[in-house]
């Protein structure tokens, strides 16, 4: 009997292995074939060191030089020391996880140290964000994260497993931070270039200075000028930092094949610098609402405080992070695509934890604040997922954390729901117009979460959680803004306000944008441009379902909900998978459900 349990928990260490590192390649594409021969290496430091030994691993892989002589022997080497080398006091440093307060005071998360080093440009002072980010560099070397056990109890899996995915998180973006500081430098120089004496500092916003990055997070900078925001032509000073940082001399700096692009239709221009649709860098000129959003947050001490207390964190504050690191893995459509910004779904995220915090227990979440973190990530997931969840308006009460979301009372057309989020600060909506496709693939994946939420908190089962965070892929919930060849997709139809509203399964096949639209995708608000596609009809034949090629259709973005993968034939049949086709139905008794929630209250 013991030597089966041996087995199967050997097993299962082997697949959590073998997740961290497809985690890590997601991350390194470059680093497979390098990853493939040190496999064995890997698993002598998960059986000497546990898996906070991996994580050590994975960043010593991280930085190894891919252009050296014999990189393979030399990380064999490196990894055997990790896993001979003494293992440090874990009995000191759980001591150190296990300090709880309520969400107004702090808790300390050595699991998550990079969320205790932003902040330290809240008050935008004369510094450079690039000696900045050195400061945090020395707070990183000073906040190692502890060990994790080899084994945990039953019920606490879930909670090893957000540790583990915090650890992870942390470890990716402090192995980012020589990368980040050198693009940023190469920004800022280029904007003291164009604007010489008018330069006045850079400001670090968004998510590094809210301590909530993740990995592949973009680090947002603002220029400030010393002219006022209204004499400063922004387009033109983007456009001229674009062509110092694509010039000889500073191209260098970033990755091979990058590119920076103007995007000048947002409300805000920005100066986007990405590399394999990977944003590095978001620019700014004279965008005071970001550095206000900034202030508001540390004010209401929903981030670490400024500057930050050793590795203090607030419960929130990881919270947050968790529910930005969902966002991202689900892909999640944002602002640009035409749904909320990360901003509107932080500020969702603290209004219920708010009203959660009445609940939490200290003494009883003292000896893991995980618990306090996955309780008000249920919470979240709970909130919001009626059909009318997202219809009503947040605003928060002037310089407090205090919020109320009150729920609209007017009638509404069929499948649409108006959410506002008024912004602390500058009291105008966050939130912009959302199209009834968008709002069902938001309620669809929250319902998703909140379900694989309950079941973690009722087995305490790990595997419920990971599935939370499961990535999809990279494009699945984006519209291109032309089409080498058809796709297949579902999307919302009949949604006209006079006839029902209901999902289908289509296949595009053209993509005919407004020729004033440069993005390489399509945004969710467009009826403008034009999608040429077949209508596919759900059939049942030799007990199976299969889908049918019915009549052509003509669509617009803002008919589109996401992209899902077939098998078939379209002559004979296309079929989904298990997944997808729980999808479809999930989404098509959304659409159902909002259109009687919208007939009940016309009434």
């Amino acid at each position: 009997m013991y030597g089966a349990m041996a087995a199967e928990d050997e097993r299962l260490q082997r697949v959590r292995l073998d997740k961290e590192v497809a985690a890590f390649l997601s991350a390194h594409p470059t680093f497979a074939p390098l990853l493939e021969g040190v496999q064995e290496s890997l698993h002598e430091v998960r059986e000497k060191r546990g898996f906070g030994g991996v994580q050590k691993a994975l960043q010593i892989i991280a930085k190894a030089d891919l252009m050296g002589t014999d990189p393979k022997a030399h990380l064999v080497g490196s990894l055997k020391e990790l896993a001979n080398s003494a293992r440090s006091d874990e009995k000191g440093e759980d001591a150190k996880e296990s300090q709880y307060c309520d969400l107004g005071e702090s808790l300390t998360s050595t699991a998550s140290p990079a969320l205790s080093e932003a902040g330290e440009m809240g008050d935008s002072s004369s510094a450079s964000v690039s000696s900045f980010m050195e400061q945090r560099d020395e707070v990183s070397a000073r906040a190692t994260p502890p060990e994790v056990p080899v084994w945990a109890p039953p019920y606490a899996g879930s909670l090893q497993y957000l540790q583990d995915m915090l650890g992870y998180m942390d470890s990716y973006c402090q192995g980012m931070r020589s990368w980040q500081q050198q693009w940023v430098s190469l920004v800022e120089t280029a904007c003291r270039t164009v604007l010489d004496s008018d330069f006045k500092e850079m400001v670090l916003v968004g998510s590094l200075a809210l301590s909530l990055e993740t990995p592949g997070s973009d680090v947002d900078v603002v220029c400030m000028t010393h002219s006022p925001a209204d004499q400063v032509d922004a387009v033109a000073v983007l456009r001229k930092v674009k062509e110092i940082l694509t010039s000889d001399s500073h191209s260098s700096g970033f990755p091979e094949g990058f590119q920076a692009v103007v995007i000048d239709d947002a409300r805000i221009p920005i100066l986007a610098v990405s590399s394999e649709n990977q944003v590095l860098v978001d620019l700014a000129i004279n965008s005071h609402h970001s550095i206000q959003h900034v202030k508001w947050f540390h004010h209401i001490g929903a981030v670490p405080p400024n500057p930050p207390k050793v590795v203090q964190v607030p419960v929130l504050t990881v919270t947050l992070r968790c529910i930005k690191w969902w966002l991202r893995m689900r892909r999640i459509p944002r602002m640009k695509d035409g749904a909320l910004p990360t901003v509107a779904w932080m500020l969702l995220a603290m209004h219920v934890s708010a009203e959660q915090s009445g609940c939490l227990a200290p003494d009883l979440l003292a000896e893991n604040p995980f618990s306090a973190v996955l309780t008000l990530l249920s919470a979240f997931f709970q909130r919001y997922t009626t059909v009318s969840g997202l219809d009503g308006k947040l605003r928060f009460e002037k310089g407090s954390a205090v919020s109320v979301f009150q729920q609209h009372a007017r009638p509404k057309r069929p499948c649409h729901a108006d959410l506002v989020v008024i912004d602390p600060e500058t009291g105008v909506n966050l939130a912009p117009p959302m199209s009834p496709a968008t709002h069902i693939l938001l309620v669809h994946e929250l319902l998703r979460a909140r379900s694989l939420l309950k079941d973690t908190l009722c087995s305490g089962q790990s595997h419920y959680l990971h599935a939370a965070f499961q990535p999809v892929p990279e494009f699945a919930n984006s519209l291109p803004a032309s089409s080498s060849g058809s796709f297949d997709a579902l999307v919302f139809v009949n949604g006209n306000g006079e006839s029902s509203c209901t999902v289908e399964l289509v296949r595009i096949h053209s993509v005919h944008k407004t020729p004033w639209w440069q993005a390489p995708f399509l945004a969710r608000w467009d009826m403008q441009s034009r999608l040429e596609a077949h209508l596919f009809c759900e059939q049942q034949a030799a007990g199976r379902c299969c889908f049918v090629q019915s009549q052509a259709i003509t669509l617009a973005p803002w008919n589109f909900i996401c992209r899902v993968e077939t098998t078939g034939d379209e002559k004979v049949g296309l079929a989904l998978d298990e997944e997808a086709l729980h999808c479809l139905r999930s989404m098509q008794a959304l659409a159902s459900e909002m259109q009687s929630w919208a007939a009940v209250k016309s009434r």
